[in-house]
């Protein structure tokens, strides 16, 4: 297979007859669809809403769902790929979306853009974020970035004010380590989560060093100064008395139920996720959360991109693409459905909805859209999608930091063998 390329899909978005304006196919019987997604309570909830909402507006169309914690989805998905029997629809991330591509297992929505699927109140930005060679195979839910969640009362308790003591769109890995370490010797609490082992911290850290995760001809681009320097830098706080001893850590290595976040259960003050999670991982606490910008280096370059929350894809196991595409299309569009999904998937990129639910956010949504807003021009450029393997590279990188949380090998070891390791599997994909 040839090497696919990122390009921008031109015209997508221009002359498209509205939904309202399109003629419903009719099916000969109901179509039977399945939505597949990785989920929390509070995701699973409003998306078994929605798909009622849908049935109900669609009788020749019956929508089911399937839900699975993120750590667990992929791997279904995976066996299912192998087995031909994909859900119609599968919820996918930029991070991964190039790898299912190349394998086949999602196709390309053009053939249906104007039809059964209305992009036309679709940003172009993420209409952009969702083609890849020319072709378009990915329909945004949402955008996101990287967002550190703080529990503001024990911020309060060990006497941090945001805005006076440290910035929240722009503190340092030093402020970091200080700060942290006040709140547990104030409050008994770690100050936050050791991230040695959180791959999307790492890789904001490798741009803020003047890297890139990925070069363009798909090698690895973090050296072993800067992954050194990224594992030394959490030694450093996690020394001060910041974050919880390196083997409790090393327990949560990979995991992603926000149930078991560090500020969900009240091991930390400050946990680092992305921001479309600030509505769940609010709605598992009493104690109200402020939001944060990942840290930086004292460069200050920025490191973390605003991309696509998570898009929904059409996979090539579907025997009714006009009708999976028809779900698509209301599920971004629909104002019924779009206003119980909220912004739990990420801030909308359809600009109908965003205004429609712009006057009854919650305080929370609130937050997210306000940290959205203060966000802007302080993040790097959106690169293209990672290549083939880059899950793999992540899974290795998580499984070795582990080796520096326990402190069983030298930190330039690991990170010589990481390099290694990461370079074959990149080689090999």
């Amino acid at each position: 297979m040839s090497k696919l390329s990122r390009r921008t899909f031109l015209g997508a978005s221009g002359s498209v007859l509205a939904l309202a304006a399109m003629g419903r196919p009719a099916f000969a019987q109901t179509a039977e669809i399945r939505h597949f997604w990785w989920g929390n309570p509070e995701r699973d909830r409003r998306t078994f809403e929605v798909i009622d909402i849908f049935n109900g507006k669609h009788p020749d169309i019956n929508v089911t769902g399937e839900t699975l914690g993120f750590g667990d989805y992929f791997t279904k998905l995976t066996t299912q790929i192998a087995g031909g029997n994909m859900p119609d629809v599968i919820q996918q991330g930029y991070g991964v979306l190039f790898e299912y591509i190349a394998n086949g297992a999602v196709v390309p929505l053009d053939d249906y853009v104007g039809k059964t699927l209305d992009i036309s109140k679709m940003d172009q930005s993420a209409i952009d974020a969702g083609t890849v060679d020319g072709k378009f195979y990915a329909l945004s839910i949402g955008a996101n970035s990287h967002m550190a969640m703080y529990n503001t009362r024990l911020f309060e308790e060990a006497g941090i004010v945001p805005g006076e003591d440290f910035d929240p769109y722009g503190y340092t890995y030093d402020e970091l380590a200080e700060f942290a370490a006040a709140i547990k010797e104030a409050t008994g609490v770690a100050g936050t989560d050791d991230n040695t082992a959180d791959y999307q911290n790492f890789s904001d850290f490798v741009v803020q060093k003047g890297a890139m995760l990925f070069n363009e001809d798909g090698s690895y681009g973090p050296t072993q100064e800067i992954v050194e320097e990224y594992w030394a830098t959490w030694e450093k706080i996690r020394n001060a008395g910041g974050t919880p001893p390196g083997p409790e850590s090393a327990g949560l290595a990979g995991v992603s139920e926000l149930s078991q976040m560090g500020v969900v259960t009240g091991k930390t003050a400050m946990t680092y996720l992305w921001s479309n999670q600030l509505v769940g991982v609010q709605s598992l606490m009493q104690d109200t959360l402020g939001a944060a910008m990942y840290p930086n280096t004292s460069e200050m370059v920025p490191g973390s991109i605003v991309q696509p929350s998570q898009f929904v894809c059409l996979t090539r196991d579907s025997a009714n693409p006009e009708a999976a595409t028809t779900y698509m299309s209301a599920f971004v569009n629909d104002l019924d459905m779009t206003k119980v999904l909220g912004l739990e998937r990420g801030i909308p990129s359809q600009s109908d909805v965003r205004a429609a639910l712009q006057p009854e956010l919650t305080d929370v949504e609130a937050r997210s859209v306000e940290f959205f807003d203060k966000i802007q021009g302080k993040t790097a450029v959106l690169p293209p999608p990672p290549p083939s393997g880059s899950n793999e590279v992540e899974q290795t990188f998580e499984r070795l930091a582990v080796n520096v949380l326990l402190g069983e090998r030298p930190i330039p070891e690991v990170a010589s063998d990481f390099l290694a390791q990461a370079r074959a599997i990149l080689a090999r994909a």
